[in-house]
C-alpha cells in the first residue's frame, strides 16, 4: 500500500510554497534522482521523481477546480509509492484524496500559520522537512 501525504489549509496559507520547498529539499538531498516534470513552474508543479526505486508524485495545486484530481489519478496509475500534495481542509479536494484510500494510506497534515512572512517561510520549510521525515525519505 502506498502513502499520500496531503498538506491541508485554507486558501493563500502557503501550501503550494511548502510543497515546492519539499521538492527542493528532496532534489538537493538526492541529486541523482530521476525527475519527470509535468508542470515545472515556480509555484505550480506536478512532478514525478524516482529516488532509490521509490516513485514519488508531487502536486502543488490543491484548490477546488484545480488539476489535483487528475494528478492523483495519474500518480496512482503510474504506481507512485508516495504522493505529496496540497489540499483544502474540507470539500472536493479532501474527497478526491479519500477516493484513493483503497490503495493508499492517507496522512492529512495541517499547514502551520504564523504571524509574519519571515516566520511563515521558516515554518513552511519545517513542515516540508517534517513531511519528508514522515515519509521515511
Amino acid at each position: 500500500m502506498g502513502e499520500i501525504f496531503a498538506l491541508q489549509g485554507r486558501g493563500e496559507c502557503g501550501k503550494s510554497f511548502t510543497i515546492n520547498e519539499l521538492f527542493r529539499i528532496l532534489d538537493a538531498k538526492y541529486p541523482n534522482c530521476v525527475i519527470k516534470d509535468y508542470f515545472p513552474k515556480e509555484y505550480d508543479i506536478k512532478i514525478e521523481m524516482k529516488i532509490n526505486n521509490i516513485l514519488i508524485g508531487i502536486e502543488s495545486k490543491g484548490d477546488p477546480d484545480s488539476r489535483l484530481e487528475e494528478s492523483l489519478n495519474d500518480f496512482e496509475k503510474h504506481k507512485c509509492d508516495i504522493i505529496f500534495c496540497a489540499a483544502r481542509t474540507r470539500g472536493m479536494t479532501v474527497d478526491w484524496i479519500n477516493s484513493h484510500k483503497k490503495n493508499y494510506h492517507i496522512n492529512f497534515i495541517k499547514q502551520t500559520i504564523v504571524a509574519n512572512n519571515q516566520q511563515q517561510s521558516q515554518s513552511n520549510k519545517k513542515v516540508a522537512q517534517d513531511m519528508i521525515n514522515k515519509a521515511g525519505l
